[in-house]
């Protein structure tokens, strides 16, 4: 693509070469003539880098003023994950059903999808326009697949589950098993029955190896636009907003409530009927008590989760303490 199309599909102002072409993206640091790179940041230590780059073409922040092929946008790293779709156009899926895949005759398969390879459609279970189901996948009994979705290998969706449209599930995706939920009954623990469904909003993205539980009553859902990474756990009955980043290894407890925009680290592990309220920020590793209010907006970090600036003087006194110790 040469780079004044792509500057044009960026919605940016490109200058230099403008008819050179560009195939691929890369770093600063490996990029060639015929990549694209960029530069998020118009600090001295990024444009150094810049020059350095044997990169043909740069996206750069409207206030760059290097020399070069360039294309500048307002929000370079944004404007760069919008090239790659464009650079590295996705593949085309067949459609229908390949022979070794078991569907049930109550099932019902939009034409336009494709059913790979040893997967299982079950009873009353819908499959959207142009959604592929991945080889091994099993999709339960009435559950509802939209348009557009892509099921990587070995996905695994319970019965009675809902998901929307343009959603990605990554291989190892369990969606809908029972939620943690037993009872202690004399001498003995006696499971409380999970009858409660998911359902997930269109375009949400779920990492590989990750869960996300049915509801013992009622349902678990995740919102619009919101992407779970490796390997997150969505107990029973949780309520994911809009547009959250949740990133590995973070773990929900039963009834928690997550606001839209919200943003949690890595390895946070949140307590039964907490709640995080819209654009707050969890830091990784934090600890969120049960039934503990993170307020909107709010940055916290640390175990027992606490204000950011509470955290850190915490940390400064434990410094000091350290060093009269010492002393």
């Amino acid at each position: 693509m040469k780079v004044r199309d792509l500057s044009a599909a960026l919605g940016g102002s490109c200058r230099g070469d403008v008819e050179r072409d560009i195939h691929s993206v890369s770093s600063l640091e490996n990029a060639g003539p015929d990549d694209l790179s960029f530069l998020s940041l118009s600090t001295a230590k990024f444009r150094a880098k810049a020059q350095a780059s044997r990169a043909g073409c740069l996206l750069v922040p409207e206030s760059y003023a290097g020399a070069g092929t360039l294309i500048q946008v307002r929000d370079p790293r944004a404007a760069v994950a919008r090239a790659i779709q464009l650079l590295y156009p996705s593949a085309k899926h067949r459609s229908g059903v390949h022979s070794t895949a078991v569907i049930a005759s109550t099932a019902s398969i939009a034409g336009s999808a494709w059913i790979g390879s040893h997967a299982v459609i079950e009873e009353g279970a819908q499959i959207g326009e142009a959604s592929v189901v991945g080889p091994g996948c099993v999709v339960g009994e009435r559950s509802r697949l939209g348009d557009n979705c892509l099921l990587h290998a070995g996905v695994t969706i319970y019965h009675d589950v809902r998901i929307g449209s343009h959603v990605i599930l990554h291989s190892g995706c369990v969606i809908g098993a029972d939620g943690f939920g037993f009872v202690l009954a004399g001498d003995h623990y006696e499971k409380f029955p999970q009858v409660g469904r998911v359902e997930i909003g269109d375009r949400v993205e779920i990492g590989a190896n990750s869960c996300v539980d049915r509801a013992a009553l009622g349902v678990t859902s995740i919102g619009e636009g919101t992407k779970l990474d490796n390997m997150v756990h969505v107990g029973h009955n949780c309520k994911i907003g809009k547009h959250v980043v949740v990133a590995a290894q973070t773990g929900f407890s039963g009834g928690v409530e997550i606001g839209d925009y919200a943003v949690i680290g890595g390895q946070v592990g949140v307590g039964d009927k907490a709640r995080i309220e819209s654009r707050a920020v969890v830091g990784s590793g934090s600890g969120i008590l049960t039934s503990k209010i993170v307020r909107a907006g709010q940055p916290v970090w640390g175990t027992p989760a606490r204000p950011l600036r509470e955290h850190l003087e915490s940390l400064a006194v434990l410094g000091k303490l350290r060093k009269s110790k010492k002393n």
